[in-house]
């Protein structure tokens, strides 16, 4: 896979799939990456991500804050997995909302921060968690250090620039670190049937739709490593699964079995 300029600068070939909610559904020639446009970067992430985002449902949650101890939880067993490659040390976690599967993390030793574009969710995490959380996108985040670990559990579909973000991730990572990617897979059996249906076509909350091949090559173009992939133990509220079912997808009685199918994760090394 060629390695594009960036979604947002590059002048090649693109190819429209479809159109989402009004906004367009990508392929590029050169690359294969697929993505949408978003209108206005300036406020994309205070539009996307209000308040409503973690509190209202259909692309976002019912109810955030009701998902805490299965967060907590998640990010324990992420902890162990990642266990077996290296010993607990700084972890980022982006887009890391109220900061539970970060403090997951840090219950098994690890010194966590957080980056999360909702100051609601940011300011939770600091008052209520004591996490060190900075309200912002990977995309403008600037710290002095460096990071053992970065996270980002479903988030790499909500990057409003890949390949800046991506460069942020290569200069924050230390020798040697590795970048944890959970994300829905655009190529499973079900994402392929449903087609334009499949609930993470989802503009202009998710603009960005990876198979595991794709993502696995977008890393390696920037010096990243497979270590590990796998499909995720991912138990998720109820009321949240299927508000993200219900306005992106046909009517289905296995509306309920759907989710466990199409998730992934993918462990990367820089070397």
């Amino acid at each position: 896979m060629e390695k594009c300029v960036s979604n947002i600068e590059c002048n090649d070939e693109k190819i429209l799939l479809f159109r989402k909610n009004g906004y367009p559904i990508i392929d590029c020639s050169k690359c294969l990456r697929r993505f949408s446009i978003i209108r206005d970067v300036n406020t994309h992430l205070s539009q996307v991500y209000s308040d409503d985002y973690f509190f209202e449902g259909k692309d976002g949650y019912p109810n955030y804050l009701e998902e805490k101890e299965i967060l907590f939880n998640y990010g324990i067993n992420y902890a162990h997995k990642v266990a077996k490659y290296t010993k607990p040390g700084r972890v980022l976690d982006v887009g890391c909302a109220a900061g539970f599967i970060l403090k997951g993390f840090e219950s098994l030793g690890w010194k966590g921060s957080g980056i999360e574009p909702n100051e609601t969710m940011a300011k939770y995490g600091r008052n209520e968690l004591n996490l060190d959380i900075r309200t912002g996108s990977l995309e403008t985040y600037n710290t002095e250090n460096k990071f053992d670990l970065i996270t980002m559990i479903q988030v790499i579909g909500h990057l409003y620039d890949v390949d800046k973000a991506l460069e942020k991730i290569t200069a924050l990572t230390t020798q040697n670190g590795l970048v944890l990617v959970e994300s829905w897979n655009m190529q499973s059996f079900v994402a392929r049937i449903l087609g334009r249906h499949w609930h993470e076509y989802s503009p202009p909350s998710v603009i960005n739709w990876f198979s595991n091949k794709s993502l696995t090559k977008l890393f390696n173009n920037n010096g990243f490593e497979l270590v590990d992939s796998g499909f995720p133990a991912k138990r998720i509220n109820l009321k949240h699964a299927l508000s993200l079912l219900e306005k992106n997808s046909p009517n289905n009685i296995f509306k309920k079995k759907l989710l466990r199918s199409l998730l992934s994760y993918i462990l990367f090394v820089d070397v």
